[in-house]
């Protein structure tokens, strides 16, 4: 076979993904011609995608130093750095990229997307533009200006550039998927559906398309188990199948300590909400009993990732890892029950568990809905959220904590302002949640209370709020509803978790939207001395407010619909002093409550582990 043959067979192999077989052949062609530099560059490509990246590097470099100009092995240099987070490197690079090719538009992208990274967003719309004047209609361009623009919470100019990158590109998917997350975010969700649908239609094996699908189906009033059903099937259909032939067998790991090994998988171990739930619970877990082991799925690395570092007896990163290459590590490390912690949403690895990678698997915390999945063998809850005789719409057996399914760490040291209620003149609603849950429906009845409450204000707080014109549209929908902009007090996101719970200060009374409760906003108003207003719901999400007023005997502040909601708000507001020594007890109340007494709440947990390890172990021996 003739030295152009081997290369268009090692090309070949390349492109099929049989990366092992071209390495071997490339390697072997190389003793011969080492001097070759298009063969140093495919080797460099082929060490990429078996994530040798370093080894990659030093024949990108080889290849260059044989052809100083050869563009390709520049760029791949190039690409090589800006993946292995050598930004400085990168940027020296980029300059040699662009001195032989001054208007490559990939290296623009490349400098743009890094920019954007470093949060120099001048920088990176710069590189952007250049694109656009190369050529007007590249539809890269137009979808990384809308990433842009919407981390900068422009939303109209990232909705703006999206749709352009569709119309110059009927088929990227990509443009379309964030286009219905933005939608998603600003609660469009008819918006996002369709455009979820179209990636689907476009990229059926695109499996963020179902998940994100789904996490909208949980914010519509009327839930459509059927389809969710039949979502999570077309998702799973179409995830990546797993040889499992290729994952590694190993032996059980023998245990003279008896403990229970639990491997913990999410993508939010840092400053998010799960991490607040988990700090403590791990804190208290027997150590002699239980090993615990996370695995972190994404690059997150702040204060409170560090804090969750040493709750763990072993750490391991798996972001970077193929589904293969987790699942072996997971058998490795012989875990006898793994925990998903993200459900569909963002950062999640559902995809390993579909394989059964542990004897036990177990959803919680991050996704308040069924996974779908029947790989997976519970859910945790409570009763008030999940009652056993909702089985039926859950693919994993339920299983119930005596009284609430999750407690959270509140550390910071954040003092309550008891102003007295005597010269008081107005009262504050307030909603801290995610301006995706306040729909229309949620806009309508607010409005109601507002009217019949003389002197009454909404403060709401959220991300998006950051946006003027987010800003304006919803003052703008109260005042579809009768309600004075002057009514409305809108905040963008603090800075600090400490600067957002001082701001609950300023309210009197939470309420709770629907038919997706607030969750971690909700029990931080407590802990601030807020009261909840919550309405019963018919499924997990929409209970939790209800879990939260049981497990502080707060029942009163429960409402069975809408009309109960009108009526408890206007009579909590009645008496403002009654409502004041409400205030006054709150934190103290929270604090001995199920829903702070991690110590309790951690020998419930224990007693969960248990129970499903001994049930297993039962099961195997019959």
């Amino acid at each position: 076979m003739e030295f152009e043959d081997k290369i268009k067979y090692i090309i070949q192999n390349y492109n099929l993904g049989n990366f092992l077989k071209a390495e071997s052949l490339a390697k072997s062609l190389l003793i011969s011609n080492a001097k070759d530099y298009q063969l140093c560059n495919i080797y460099g490509l082929i060490l990429l995608k078996l994530n040798k990246k370093e080894g990659a590097i030093s024949y990108f470099q080889k290849s260059i130093r044989i052809k100083s100009d050869f563009f390709e092995a520049h760029y791949n240099l190039l690409q090589s750095f800006y993946d292995l987070k050598k930004y400085d490197e990168a940027v020296l690079q980029s300059k040699k990229c662009l001195k032989i090719y001054p208007k490559s538009v990939d290296t623009f992208l490349l400098l743009g997307n890094l920019y954007n990274k470093l949060n120099k967003e001048k920088e990176s719309e710069k590189y952007f533009q250049e694109i656009l004047k190369i050529n007007s209609r590249d539809s890269s361009a137009y979808y990384s200006l809308g990433n842009l623009y919407k981390k900068q919470k422009d939303y109209d100019k990232a909705i703006e550039n999206y749709v352009r990158a569709t119309k110059f590109n009927k088929n990227y998917f990509a443009a379309y998927n964030n286009l219905g997350t933005l939608y998603q975010e600003l609660g469009k969700f008819d918006l996002a559906v369709s455009n979820f649908k179209s990636v689907i239609k476009i990229n059926p094996k695109f499996s963020g398309a179902y998940q994100n699908y789904l996490f909208c189906l949980n914010f519509s009033k009327h839930f459509d188990f059927n389809l969710y059903s039949e979502l999570v099937q077309k998702f799973k259909k179409n995830l990546p199948k797993i040889d499992l032939k290729k994952t590694a067998q190993f032996p059980k790991i023998k245990r003279a300590d008896q403990k229970i090994r639990i491997g913990f998988v999410s993508g939010d171990y840092g400053n998010h909400p799960v991490s607040h739930y988990l700090l403590n619970t791990l804190h208290y877990i027997n150590d002699k009993k239980f090993e615990l082991m996370a695995y972190s799925n994404s690059n997150r690395m702040d204060e409170m990732t560090l804090k969750l570092q040493r709750r763990f007896n072993v750490w391991r990163k798996i972001n970077h890892l193929s589904d293969t290459e987790v699942i072996n590590l997971v058998k490795k490390d012989s875990i006898d029950i793994l925990f998903d912690l993200s459900g569909h949403t963002a950062g999640n690895r559902l995809s390993i568990f579909i394989n059964k990678v542990a004897p036990i698997q177990v959803t919680w915390l991050g996704y308040n809905a069924s996974t779908g999945l029947k790989e997976i063998d519970y859910i945790i809850v409570d009763s008030h959220v999940v009652p056993l005789s909702d089985q039926k719409y859950f693919s994993e057996k339920i299983f119930q904590l005596p009284n609430t399914f999750q407690c959270i760490s509140i550390n910071n040291d954040v003092k309550i302002d008891n102003i007295e209620y005597k010269n008081k003149k107005n009262i504050v609603f307030g909603s801290f949640n995610n301006l995706s849950k306040i729909n229309d429906n949620v806009i309508g009845l607010w409005s109601k209370i507002l009217k019949k409450i003389e002197n009454s204000k909404l403060f709401l707080k959220a991300k998006q709020l950051d946006n003027l014109t987010i800003v304006e549209n919803i003052k703008e929908k109260f005042q579809k509803n009768g309600i004075s902009p002057e009514k409305i007090i809108a905040e963008g996101q603090s800075q600090t978790r400490e600067e957002m719970l001082k701001r609950y200060n300023q309210v009197d009374i939470a309420l709770d939207p629907f038919p997706y409760s607030g969750i971690t906003t909700s029990l931080e108003a407590n802990w601030m001395g807020v009261p909840l207003l919550t309405k019963k719901g018919n499924n997990f999400y929409s209970r939790i407010g209800t879990s939260i007023n049981k497990n502080l005997n707060m029942e009163d502040w429960i409402a069975n619909d809408e009309k109960d909601y009108i009526l408890k708000a206007i009579s909590k507001t009645s008496d403002l002093e009654k409502l004041f020594k409400i205030k006054k007890e709150l934190r103290n109340k929270f604090l001995k409550s199920p829903l702070s007494n991690t110590s309790q709440y951690v020998k419930h947990f224990e007693n969960c582990l248990n129970s499903m390890w001994q049930t297993y172990l039962t099961k195997k021996i019959d």
